[in-house]
């Protein structure tokens, strides 16, 4: 199986600052979407929720609605097999933010958004789902166990959710010692 692209959190800092240093010099009609998009990126990183579930797909998948957000959590309407999960709210997921529900933006614009300032800022190609990729690898790395990952992140299968499990040989010789 294929190593998902991820990025850290630091670097989902750097891209977040730069899209609010941009948001805080745009004219107002682009300020807006500029919001629209940092708040798609919350949802993406923080909560590793699918462009889809953010902002719909067809008719297959509804637009995120204000009522979907709850004090500690989101309720992700999904796409992918018909399965609702929960997921935990961002803690930048103010209610200023949930306001602006549903998010009224072209998911190819937020790609387009994403990639170019993945490689304006980090220099390196990325995609809206790179964003879920780095929650998901973020909470493996933080020792979550793989069946909350794997249930966070909506996946059918525990070897799906695995490829977050990146293998650390220092970690893992340290691990091994304390064992014995």
């Amino acid at each position: 199986m294929k190593l998902p692209k991820i990025i850290i959190r630091e670097e989902f800092e750097k891209l977040f600052a730069e899209a609010s240093k941009m948001k805080a010099k745009a004219k107002l009609e682009k300020k807006k979407r500029i919001n629209q998009y940092m708040i798609s990126m919350i949802l993406g990183f923080e909560a590793g929720m699918r462009i889809s579930e953010i902002v719909g797909y067809k008719d297959k998948v509804p637009v995120l609605q204000k009522s979907q957000i709850e004090d500690e959590s989101i309720r992700v309407i999904s796409g992918k097999g018909g399965k609702d999960r929960i997921v935990p709210r961002p803690r930048r997921l103010n209610q200023k933010a949930v306001n602006e529900l549903p998010l009224i933006v072209n998911r190819r614009s937020i790609q387009r958004f994403i990639t170019s300032l993945g490689e304006k800022v980090l220099n390196k190609k990325i995609t809206f789902h790179t964003l879920r990729h780095g929650f998901g690898s973020h909470l493996a790395g933080s020792n979550r166990p793989l069946h909350e990952i794997q249930m966070l992140m909506g996946h059918s299968r525990l070897d799906t959710t695995g490829i977050y499990l990146h293998v650390n040989p220092k970690q893992a010789v340290e691990g091994a010692r304390d064992v014995f």
